[in-house]
């Protein structure tokens, strides 16, 4: 004990005539003392929580009569342990749990979070009236419904929301769902619960995608089976229309368009006669014409060791096998076919294009031409196995 206060309440507690009947209590009633009114309190939340099967409905209407006369005059303390043990008691009397539930939050919280007498109504109007405190606890109640959980997001408060939605069994309404999946572009806290949520659409899933963590795109992908390809597609035609809209770009002729998916025969033998004359600017355009791909990064890939991704490159536009293995042998000797290559190398290498579906070296190339930091946190996340855990 802390102090003589402490000391004289513990051994006033401890005088305290043991009240087991409803006939003890009318007996107690007539105790006008503070003393008296806590020992009444305690006593009909006590018979409230271990006999209320057994009681007569007389019996229940007399200990409802004594606690609606109590509540308001006993300490905090003692409506603290009323509210404790009147929250797990479904046969509670409405009115003082409604009491209860507006009181502060000392004396609110077990109510709040698991009376089930309150009803929806009570819960909306404790919301619309009472504090932040009340708001969180009813977030983190079993079993909300859609009513309640939409007066929790009018609040707008991201602590209560970002509860209410780490809360799985609460119930969201469509049109709460689809707003907080808005907000969530602003609001980072609301990711994370949010495609936690069973009831999230693919969607809203996708529309989540522009603005979530690279760990949490992974998620998405895997959980509704969506192809990378398709969003990244999706934001390489939205920065290329972005910069033919500035005027940083000519939009591309329909001729060019086709030029991006193949390269025909004439147009393969220039590519070679343009490496034999040493004209490499025009072979690099063809290229990078051909594939999308811009020079700095072309250039990378013709003067690599080894050779590997010039094959994906040339496969992906379909470039005939014996096309390759003379612009590879050009690109290798400098222009000069009559310089050998070590022996082995143009069988490994041509074998290699061979080996490269088309459609496998397009996929390729499709990565190389996205943003270089989406691609390393995606391919770390592959690596090290630190997706943002569900």
């Amino acid at each position: 004990m802390d102090s003589m206060q402490d000391i004289q309440e513990a051994v006033s507690w401890r005088k305290r005539p043991r009240v087991d009947s409803v006939e003890s209590l009318l007996a107690l009633a007539h105790d006008r003392s503070r003393t008296g009114k806590e020992t009444l309190a305690s006593a009909v939340g006590e018979l409230f929580e271990e006999q209320c099967d057994t009681l007569t409905d007389v019996e229940q209407k007399i200990m409802n009569d004594i606690l609606a006369s109590l509540v308001k005059d006993v300490e905090t303390t003692v409506r603290q342990k009323l509210a404790q043990k009147l929250s797990r008691v479904d046969t509670a009397p409405h009115d003082l749990i409604i009491e209860l539930a507006s009181d502060q939050i000392e004396v609110a919280l077990p109510i709040l979070q698991r009376s089930k007498v309150l009803q929806d109504q009570d819960l909306i109007e404790v919301i619309q009236l009472r504090t932040m405190e009340h708001h969180l606890a009813i977030s983190m109640r079993p079993g909300i419904s859609e009513d309640v959980t939409d007066a929790l997001v009018d609040t707008e408060n991201p602590v209560i929301i970002a509860t209410l939605l780490s809360n799985k069994n609460s119930a969201l309404s469509m049109k709460s769902l689809a707003h907080l999946v808005d907000i969530s572009e602003q609001e980072a806290a609301y990711r994370k619960p949010l495609l936690r949520r069973r009831e999230l659409s693919e969607e809203m899933a996708r529309k989540m995608y522009w603005w979530v963590s690279a760990a949490l795109r992974q998620n998405i992908l895997g959980r509704y089976e969506l192809s990378v390809d398709e969003f990244d597609d999706a934001i390489e035609n939205a920065v290329q229309d972005s910069l033919y809209e500035s005027g940083h770009a000519a939009k591309p002729s329909d001729d060019s368009l086709a030029a991006l998916l193949t390269l025909d025969e004439v147009a393969q033998h220039r590519m070679v006669k343009a490496l034999r004359e040493g004209k490499i600017p025009m072979f690099q355009s063809m290229m990078c014409q051909a594939t999308g791909l811009p020079l700095p990064e072309f250039r990378q890939i013709m003067f690599e060791k080894g050779g590997e991704n010039l094959a994906i490159a040339c496969r992906s536009v379909d470039l005939a096998p014996n096309v390759f293995s003379a612009i590879y042998r050009l690109l290798r000797a400098g222009g000069r076919e009559t310089v050998s290559l070590p022996v082995g190398d143009l069988t490994r290498i041509t074998s290699l294009f061979l080996d490269v579906a088309p459609e496998h070296a397009r996929t390729v190339i499709r990565q190389w031409r996205r943003n270089t930091n989406y691609l390393a946190a995606i391919g770390q996340l592959k690596t090290t196995g630190k997706a943002e855990s569900f």
